[in-house]
């Protein structure tokens, strides 16, 4: 299993590279992603299995960085709060999404 995970690990871009052309090229055959398989929604499972695996390989040393760098991760925190959002909103008005 470790050996699978491994692998699973060193591929992902690829893996995910080819799902994402599977996806645009034959998109009914992913619709069962968006639904429901016994009264639990897919996607958000499929989600928490992603973020399991990688809460996983997580090491002590990782928690460690983090403390060392707290600038980074204040950087990242903002990044993702709100310049992402605001860039979302501009890109919105740029092309006049609703």
């Amino acid at each position: 299993m470790k050996t699978f995970c491994h692998l699973i690990g060193k591929y992902f871009g690829i893996i995910a590279v080819v799902f994402l052309i599977l996806g645009m090229t034959v998109p009914d055959s992913f619709k069962w992603v968006v639904g429901n398989i016994g009264g639990i929604p897919v996607l958000s499972t499929l989600l928490g299995v992603i973020m399991f695996g990688m809460g996983m390989t997580m090491t002590v040393d990782d928690f460690k960085g983090v403390l060392h760098s707290p600038k980074a991760v204040v950087i990242g925190v903002v990044a993702q709060f709100m310049l992402m959002p605001g860039l979302a909103y501009l890109l919105c008005q740029l092309f006049q999404l609703p």
